[in-house]
């Protein structure tokens, strides 16, 4: 009995706690409010609403974010608190403030390839990651490199979606490094495959695409650059039918 009153005021003055960090929020929106949680290095997000009211639910982000974070994409996720009603579920994550930052522009050229190679990555994982707004990438002080924030507007994917979604991330990315027509053909060639029932010639040729895109560290300026001509070599002979995607 004594134990479990101890605990009951543990709980409370750690409810006390939260409570005041969450007065002075790190961010708001219209689903939820981030703040300092009450142990050092973390934060906590905590929804505003019942989960499902507007078709979001919080153990599924947390899910979805926890997949990406093992692949160094996204916060590490520490914990997820539920509440009855689902009013009030919170998850803890990491606080990256201090490593990272949120751009209060769009992103550059390069920073956007590099966010389409890192969705395009969660597609080969089975995450369709939507919402890509500045205010949900952080980039890292040092190295540039971004990181994916909020995944309450994502789903898993699979089959022909999950085709899809790494077909389009990775036409993206090839826009964003200046092959637009690359990115043109390669996303014609992917849908036909889909559209004909192919799923697994469709999805053998969006890895392809994909892993060509993983070697681009920058955008290209002009079109001499070797792995320009290798590409554009490539899909020619997609076009006239002659060859896979190597």
């Amino acid at each position: 009995m004594r134990k479990f009153a101890g605990q009951l005021i543990n709980d409370y003055l750690r409810e006390g706690r939260l409570s005041a960090n969450r007065s002075n929020p790190i961010g708001a929106g219209s689903y939820g409010t981030v703040y300092q949680s009450d142990r050092p290095g973390y934060v906590m997000k905590q929804v505003h609403d019942p989960d499902g009211l507007y078709g979001r639910n919080l153990e599924d982000e947390v899910n979805l974010q926890a997949i990406a974070a093992e692949a160094g994409l996204a916060p590490q996720v520490a914990g997820l608190e539920k509440f009855p009603g689902g009013v009030g579920n919170r998850m803890e994550m990491a606080d990256i403030r201090d490593n990272y930052y949120i751009m209060d522009d769009l992103p550059t050229a390069k920073q956007n390839l590099q966010i389409q190679q890192q969705l395009g990555e969660l597609a080969l994982r089975g995450v369709r990651l939507e919402d890509r707004r500045p205010a949900n990438i952080a980039f890292n002080r040092t190295t540039g490199r971004p990181l994916q924030l909020d995944f309450g507007i994502a789903g898993k994917v699979e089959g022909s979606e999950q085709v899809a979604t790494l077909a389009m991330a990775t036409a993206d990315g090839f826009s964003a490094a200046g092959l637009d027509d690359v990115a043109g053909i390669y996303r014609a060639t992917v849908m036909d495959l889909l559209e004909g029932g192919d799923v697994a010639d469709a999805m053998d040729v969006a890895k392809q695409g994909f892993s060509r895109l993983q070697k681009l560290k920058a955008p290209i300026a002009g079109t001499k650059d070797p792995r320009v001509i290798q590409m554009d070599e490539i899909f020619a002979a997609l076009e006239r039918g002659q060859a896979k995607f190597m």
